[in-house]
């Protein structure tokens, strides 16, 4: 991969991180616990929990991308960015640019 296709990554990952970075920050409220209130009827009560249970799986998700970016980014760095961790082929730029974080090819994916 070339000095250039890298800076394009990096510079994608690393716009990535700050969005999920902002993301999460944003959510942290939506997260916290549904508190019991007398004013909120049976019904309304169980759609701010399935709501909270919602945006605690989408935190979950953006957390564990958020470390996959970074995992990205260091391969970038060790120079072994853009190739499969299982069988070692590269990864096709059509597949890095959809997810510039992934780790594998589409055969052992």
């Amino acid at each position: 991969m070339n000095p250039s296709d890298l800076d394009k990554y990096r510079n994608k990952l690393t716009e990535l991180r700050s969005e999920i970075e902002d993301y999460l920050k944003k959510s942290e409220d939506s997260a916290a616990a549904v508190e019991p209130d007398k004013a909120l009827g049976r019904l309304s009560r169980m759609e701010a929990m399935q709501d909270q249970q919602m945006v605690l799986e989408l935190r979950r998700r953006k957390k564990r991308q958020l470390v996959e970016t970074g995992n990205a980014l260091s391969r970038i760095e060790q120079g072994n960015f853009g190739f499969c961790i299982f069988c070692g082929k590269s990864i096709s730029p059509d597949r890095l640019d959809a997810f510039p974080e992934v780790q594998t090819c589409v055969n052992c994916a």
